[in-house]
C-alpha cells in the first residue's frame, strides 16, 4: 500500500540529482506532520548527496497544521525561496477500495476531491502573510483545478508539478523526442487517469507539438501505460525537483506545469531567471488553450467559473446530489475549508459503507 507522503519522499530523494549539476550549495528544508518521518526523510537525502556528490544541506522539522503561528515560525526558520506545498486531506492512493465514497469518486471524477486537496492552502496563506515571505509556492496537490482558486484562499501560487509533465515524459520517451526537438503538450489530470489505460480503453489524448507542428494521434495512442499506482510519483520526480530547483535560484529550465498563474490544466511553460511564462506553439492562443483545458478539467469532475467558483461536471453533480444536495452546486475557494469540513464529513459515513 502506499503511503501517505509518496509524493514528497520521491520529490526529496531526486533533488541530489539535480544539485549535482550545478556548483552552488543548496538547503533543502523538508518538513512534515511527523518528525520522525521528516527526520528519516531528510537521513535518506543526505545519504544519497553523500553517494553523488551533491552540495545538498538537508534540514528537517515538524508542520502543525492547525497551528497558524507554528507554520509561520517554521517559514520565518527556514527563509525559503521557495515551497512546495505536498499536503491536502485526500490522498489519491486511498480511493481504490469498494466503499461507498471511493466509488463515488470514481464515479464523479477526481474533481469530486477538489475541497480537500485545496483545504491546507489557507492555513499556508495565513502563515506566508504572518511571516512575512515572498516565497514562491508550489502546489502539488491537484493543481489543474485547485490553483485556480489560489489568490482567494490567501495564496499566490505560481504553478504546480506533475499531471501534464507525466503526460509529456511518456510522450517524449515513446516519440523518441531530443531534449532539443521542441515537444509541447497540452494535456491534465483527466489526460493521465486516461494513459494509465491499456491503449485499447483510451477514448481520448492531449494535444501535442513536434517542432512546432501538430503530432498525429495514431503515433501517440499506443504509448505504453502510465503506472496507476504510487510508483507514478517517482516518475515525475526529477522534472519536479529540476523545477523547484529553478524557481528557488531564479535559474532557467523548461518543460510542462499544471495551473501555471490560476490557469485550469496543464500548459508547456518556461522559466527564466527564475520567472515562469507561458511557451505555447506559435499557432496556439491562450484563450484557446484556456477552453480547452476548461473541457478537460470538465471531464474530470471540476472546473472554476466566475474566477474563483467550483462547478461540478453534470455527472459528478448527479452523484454529489445523491447523497449531498447542498454540495452538488459546488462552492466559492473563499469557503473552501468550510467545503472541505462538509466534504469530509461526507467520506466518514460513505467509507464506511461498501457497495
Amino acid at each position: 500500500m502506499a503511503r501517505y507522503g509518496a509524493l514528497a519522499r520521491e520529490i526529496a530523494l531526486a533533488m541530489p540529482l539535480i544539485v549535482s549539476r550545478h556548483d552552488a550549495t543548496f538547503t533543502l528544508v523538508i518538513a512534515a506532520r511527523s518528525a520522525d518521518r521528516a527526520r528519516w526523510l531528510a537521513q535518506l537525502v543526505r545519504a544519497r548527496s553523500f553517494a553523488g556528490g551533491a552540495r545538498l544541506n538537508v534540514l528537517s522539522g515538524e508542520l502543525d497544521w492547525s497551528n497558524v503561528d507554528q507554520v509561520a515560525a517554521m517559514i520565518v526558520a527556514a527563509a525559503p525561496t521557495a515551497i512546495l506545498n505536498t499536503a491536502s486531506l485526500q490522498s489519491p492512493w486511498l480511493l481504490g477500495t469498494a466503499d461507498g465514497w471511493s466509488q463515488l469518486v470514481r464515479g464523479g471524477g477526481y474533481g469530486v476531491t477538489v475541497a480537500l486537496q485545496a483545504a491546507l492552502l489557507p492555513v499556508l496563506g495565513r502563515a506566508l502573510s504572518s511571516a512575512g515571505s515572498d516565497a514562491v509556492v508550489v502546489n502539488a496537490c491537484y493543481p489543474d483545478v485547485v490553483n485556480a482558486g489560489a489568490r482567494r484562499m490567501g495564496v499566490d501560487i505560481r504553478c504546480g508539478i506533475g499531471n501534464i509533465a507525466l503526460v509529456a515524459e511518456l510522450l517524449r520517451q515513446h516519440l523518441a523526442v531530443s531534449e532539443d526537438c521542441g515537444l509541447r503538450v497540452l494535456a491534465g489530470h483527466w489526460d493521465v487517469s486516461q494513459l494509465s489505460l491499456p491503449p485499447e480503453q483510451r477514448s481520448d489524448f492531449p494535444l501535442v507539438w513536434q517542432n512546432g507542428r501538430a503530432v498525429e494521434v495514431e503515433r501517440i495512442c499506443r504509448a505504453p501505460p502510465l503506472s496507476s499506482d504510487a510508483t507514478v510519483n517517482a516518475f515525475g520526480a526529477g522534472t519536479s525537483a529540476a523545477l523547484m530547483y529553478a524557481l528557488a535560484t531564479n535559474s532557467d529550465w523548461s518543460g510542462h506545469v499544471p495551473g501555471p498563474w490560476g490557469e485550469l490544466g496543464g500548459y508547456p511553460v518556461r522559466v527564466e531567471a527564475g520567472r515562469l511564462r507561458y511557451d505555447l506553439p506559435r499557432n496556439v492562443t491562450l484563450d484557446e488553450a484556456r477552453r480547452w483545458n476548461t473541457e478537460r478539467c470538465e471531464r474530470d469532475g471540476a472546473f472554476v467559473e466566475q474566477g474563483t467558483h467550483v462547478r461540478f461536471s453534470a455527472r459528478a453533480e448527479g452523484l454529489i446530489r445523491s447523497v449531498a444536495p447542498e454540495l452538488a452546486g459546488g462552492f466559492d475557494f473563499k469557503d473552501v475549508e468550510s467545503a472541505a469540513r462538509a466534504f469530509m464529513e461526507i467520506r466518514d459515513v460513505m467509507g464506511k459503507h461498501v457497495g
